[in-house]
């Protein structure tokens, strides 16, 4: 793969990252039916970036910084999955679609006031949800929810915490005045 592709890719990458991640906290607020801008620059920031093209994959590890917008994720790694497909109208030029998105390791997603933290997070395409596990938690101000499990159906606007059988769902929510 020459540098000319491994820049391509990453571009395209930085791009995908965060279009298809979107904060599930910003699901409460869409701005003007959207619920994040398609059109805003994309930065990620890390200490190192690996390509296996082979396996479909990229990892960016080390103080992993993905931003758009107000949006932010904070993590030690992020993996991305990805498939190729051939690009419609485009003869046999093919495209990658991201399959998954993994942030591993002091996850911190926020938007505005809005943050959710754990140990990992996983971005199903297929299902459009968002999977927060190892002390997930969100919170807003003072109002918070915890559980071993958050899970964010993008497509439903729903949400469900769970428990694990040892530790309950806590949810502390204050009225407003």
């Amino acid at each position: 793969m020459s540098c000319q592709d491994i820049r391509l890719l990453t571009i395209w990458i930085c791009i995908c990252v965060v279009l298809y991640l979107p904060c599930p906290l910003a699901l409460a607020q869409p701005v003007n039916g959207a619920y994040h801008n398609k059109k805003a620059p994309i930065h990620i920031k890390s200490d190192r970036m690996e390509v296996l093209d082979q396996s479909r994959t990229v990892i960016f590890t080390g103080h992993v910084i993905a931003t758009k917008d107000s949006f932010i994720l904070h993590s030690d790694k992020l993996k991305v999955y990805y498939e190729k497909a051939k690009a419609k109208g485009q003869g046999n030029e093919t495209k990658r679609a991201i399959k998954k998105i993994v942030a591993l390791g002091h996850v911190r997603i926020s938007k505005g006031r809005r943050v959710a933290t754990g140990q990992k997070a996983v971005y199903e395409k297929s299902a459009e949800k968002i999977t927060i596990t190892g002390a997930a938690q969100v919170w807003e101000g003072p109002n918070r929810v915890r559980g071993d499990r958050i899970t964010f159906f993008l497509n439903e606007d729903r949400s469900v915490v769970e428990g694990n059988g040892k530790t309950k769902v806590q949810a502390v929510v204050y009225p407003k005045e």
